[in-house]
């Protein structure tokens, strides 16, 4: 068996290769790599190996992509599809997403398709749909989505294991009922049915690793079979191996997801070291098992749950090699250990990828993994039960279904705590702290130091922190803190979010920026913005109108933020994005109201009045652009005004009846078709605020619209360029702030009082 760091970088060479052949990275570097090669195998053979495992890498990626060329999720055209699909598991009525294989097509392979509300099938139904496709994106976790609009059921003839699969899945809601999803995501790696609530719960309590099919589980059916086994009299080496049997066949029957299949790997090599009497080294077996999940897998390289898994494993096997040699091996040591290395190693991995970091999990753990390894061989037993002596099923579930309550108030509770979870913005940039984190906490425990000289080192690097967040500090601006308005239109990219804060700090969020299968403005800018200010949730989310990069990212932010109500035109339309927004505001209880021409509210003195849309003008339903709520926002005498994507017909209807304005956002990314002379001519505006993609398709900002507002005074200021800009309104001044770009005036009531 490979041994020792060689190992380790057999993996790290190994995986590089594959991963960035999978994206494609480095292609005209290739040739001058394998003459490096060649010559190394001449002057240096043990280097040429090396070099080769990345080669070897690439080669397989090369070959994977070969494969997948062949595939519908690579060859399917953005745009209308019609497709008949074989389901491997069955779609209910809260889990509409869900694999679906290809099948008498000209491509072939597996497709994310999310179904209509309320569709119920079984396993191994064939069905012809027609739908939208959206492709995905080749970097990690952003496949493509096949949107089902309707369907027709043609064949029903399920195997075994899909026959399977349903009964499990309809005995888990027999038994469990509203508990089902939870179960099903314990056991079956289905999430869909979670309600959205109590997993952000899970994610903010660092207890989202317990629902997610991982490690964790195989170690915990494959640590109850070697029990039993022993039990019943096996010997330790034969009771391994059955319990590394059970595990790969739990999580072939699973689709052989990658860190469960890590996991199950795992626990097959090291049964078969024990019976060859060799004990391996744990570092060395986890990457030995990591590469043959990359070999016999190679799309695991881009799943985020592989990455996530391995690099936890690897923080517990090393922070606690570190702990029993430096402070003890007691149990409460151990389980701290566990904990606090698992959230180092993967916490660059949540910042990067998801822009969360849980810091309650390392306390919560200690109660929480021990009622789950309690919890899931129960949810086990009662299948079994349920197959075998249905009678017993009942009462094994309600004993079941008391831990997963307790696992669920933990949640709960530890989500409470203010310091829960760190959320930044998504992107490579957020992982840096952590990632230092983590260089020195091995710095900290590397030579073998004991737990004195561990302790003067983190205490050097303690100080070097809080110097840094001093500085830092002093750097940037504090959170939002002012006593009067203040406006922020947040950076988004193509779409719209402005984050409002009133004078007694609560916040009023006027769009939430664009979602799709590549990115989530909400995820990425919009909750990890509310998180800096310390927002305490959002009191107000209005909406200007259902397109998806004004609502998108609003998902993200319900995820996150309490929201007190969500107030939009109530314009029926068939988006996709509109329809499980409203789904998500009725499971999770959230005050919906539509707000029409003459709605009115009042927050710690900032009044908001809508003067669009309205049934009764003659454009009513013929465009959704130009049914978006306009809104305007007054001050101490300043007033904004929103106009959404409303264009020249809604400026038309509304001359006469707005008058002079402070600032302007304006319509629909300052298109050629919005932002009229007469409305311009109406309005004088001091500053018009523009939310634009860089580089967009759209060509937003069109020249003739900047062209207007330059004739018309109006000081132009664009997210695509200045970032996000900040408007501040006191008693007597107005202030406009962007990248490299600062401007001021008094505000109306000042001047009259000066007067």
């Amino acid at each position: 068996m490979i041994s020792g760091r060689p190992a380790v970088l057999l993996l790290m060479l190994l995986g590089a290769g594959l991963l960035t052949g999978l994206l494609r990275f480095g292609e005209p570097a290739l040739v001058g790599l394998v003459l490096a090669v060649a010559v190394l195998w001449w002057w240096r053979q043990p280097a040429s190996f090396w070099c080769g495992a990345f080669l070897a890498g690439r080669l397989v990626a090369m070959t994977t992509l070969e494969l997948q060329s062949v595939r519908c999720e690579q060859r399917l055209a953005a745009g209308p599809a019609t497709l008949r699909l074989r389901l491997p598991g069955p779609v209910t009525a809260t889990n509409r997403l869900a694999p679906a294989t290809v099948v008498e097509a000209e491509c072939g392979g597996a497709v994310l398709v999310r179904w209509p509300l309320g569709t119920s099938l079984d396993a191994g139904t064939e069905a012809v749909i027609r739908g939208r496709w959206t492709p995905g994106d080749p970097g990690l976790h952003r496949r493509g989505v096949l949107q089902v609009r309707e369907y027709d059921e043609v064949r029903h003839a399920p195997s075994r294991v899909e026959r399977l699969r349903t009964w499990t899945v309809h005995t888990i809601r027999e038994l469990y009922g509203d508990r089902g999803g939870t179960v099903e995501a314990l056991i079956l790696d289905r999430r869909g049915d979670l309600p959205p609530a109590l997993r952000d719960r899970y994610v903010r309590s660092g207890l989202v690793h317990i629902l997610s099919i991982s490690g964790f589980h195989v170690g915990v059916i494959a640590g109850w079979c070697v029990l039993l086994g022993r039990l019943a009299g096996l010997p330790l080496v034969q009771a391994g191996l059955l319990g590394a049997l059970v595990a790969t066949a739990y999580v072939l029957f699973l689709g052989w997801p990658p860190p469960a299949a890590r996991a199950a790997l795992l626990a097959a090599v090291a049964a078969l070291s024990h019976w060859r009497q060799r004990r391996p080294l744990g570092i060395p077996l986890l990457a030995l098992t990591c590469v043959l999940v990359l070999l016999l897998d190679p799309e695991a390289a881009r799943d985020a749950g592989a990455w996530l898994s391995a690099a936890s494993l690897a923080g517990v096997l090393l922070v606690t090699a570190w702990s029993d040699r430096a402070i003890g091996t007691g149990w409460g040591w151990r389980m701290l250990a566990a904990s606090v290395g698992a959230m180092l190693a993967a916490a660059p991995i949540t910042a990067a990828l998801f822009g969360t970091v849980s810091l309650a999990g390392v306390l919560l753990n200690f109660v929480a993994v021990p009622v789950a390894a309690l919890a899931v061989p129960g949810l086990l037993l009662t299948l079994l039960a349920a197959a075998v002596a249905p009678v017993a099923a009942p009462p094994i579930a309600a004993a079941s279904g008391a831990l997963l309550a307790v696992l669920d108030r933990i949640a709960w509770w530890g989500g409470e705590w203010p310091w829960a979870a760190v959320f930044q913005a998504v992107g490579p940039i957020s992982a840096l702290p952590w990632l230092a984190g983590w260089v020195v906490a091995v710095w900290s425990g590397w030579g073998g130091t004991t737990r004195w000289e561990a302790g003067r080192r983190l205490g050097l690097a303690a100080a070097l922190v809080v110097w840094g967040a001093v500085f830092v500090r002093v750097a940037r601006p504090v959170p939002d803190s002012a006593h009067g308005l203040t406006l922020h239109f947040l950076d988004v990219g193509q779409g719209d979010a402005a984050a409002l804060r009133t004078p007694a700090g609560r916040w009023v969020l006027i769009d939430a920026g664009p979602a799709d299968g590549r990115s989530d403005a909400g995820l990425r800018v919009v909750a990890p913005f509310l998180s800096r200010q310390r927002a305490a949730g959002v009191a107000v989310a209005l909406l200007s109108h259902a397109h998806a990069d004004h609502i998108g990212g609003l998902q993200a932010v319900l995820d996150r933020e309490p929201v007190g109500q969500v107030l939009e035109p109530g314009r029926l339309t068939g988006e996709r994005e509109y329809l499980e927004l409203l789904t998500r505001l009725e499971s999770d209880a959230i005050a919906w109201r539509a707000v029409r021409d003459g709605s009115r509210f009042e927050l710690d003195g900032v009044r908001f009045t809508v003067l669009h849309p309205s049934p009764a003008w003659e454009g009513w339903e013929e465009d959704l652009n130009e049914d978006s709520a306009v809104l305007v926002v007054e001050y101490a005498g300043f007033r904004a005004l929103f106009a959404g994507d409303a264009g020249f017909p809604v400026e038309s209807r509304l001359g006469g009846r707005v008058g002079h304005v402070d600032l302007l956002k304006v319509g629909h990314h300052g298109s050629r078709w919005a932002t009229g002379e007469a409305w311009l001519a109406e309005l004088r505006p001091r500053a018009a605020v523009i939310s634009s993609g860089r580089n967009n398709r759209y060509g937003h900002p069109h020249a003739e619209t900047l062209e207007r507002l330059t004739r018309a005074g109006a000081g132009i200021w664009r997210t695509d360029e200045r970032g996000t800009i900040t408007v501040r309104v006191d008693s007597s001044r107005v202030t406009v702030e962007g990248r490299g770009r600062r401007a001021a005036w008094p505000t109306a009531t000042s001047v009259r009082r000066a007067g």
